[in-house]
């Protein structure tokens, strides 16, 4: 049996465990879509997890799919997403 803490190799990635984090979108961006603190805080809180497949981030505005998504079509969000 895999212990479920023990390390993999994906592709060119060594991952310190086997958890995977689903993606999740949270609303936690501005109005503008530009991703906040709390938008860093949320991952970092979780950076434990061997992989986490992030939000889902519109790359135009008619991408849009609701309000508050943080989005990487302006520089103010790609900004944002650096933190």
């Amino acid at each position: 049996m895999v212990d479920l803490f023990s390390p993999i190799t994906l592709g060119l990635y060594e991952l310190p465990n086997r958890i995977v984090m689903a993606p999740m979108t949270r609303n936690r961006a501005t109005k503008d879509g530009v991703p906040q603190a709390m938008n860093a805080l949320y991952y970092a809180q979780r950076a434990s997890a061997g992989l986490i497949i992030t939000e889902a981030s519109p790359i135009s505005p008619q991408g849009i799919g609701y309000p508050n998504t943080p989005g990487i079509y302006h520089n103010d969000q790609v900004t944002g997403w650096r933190k």
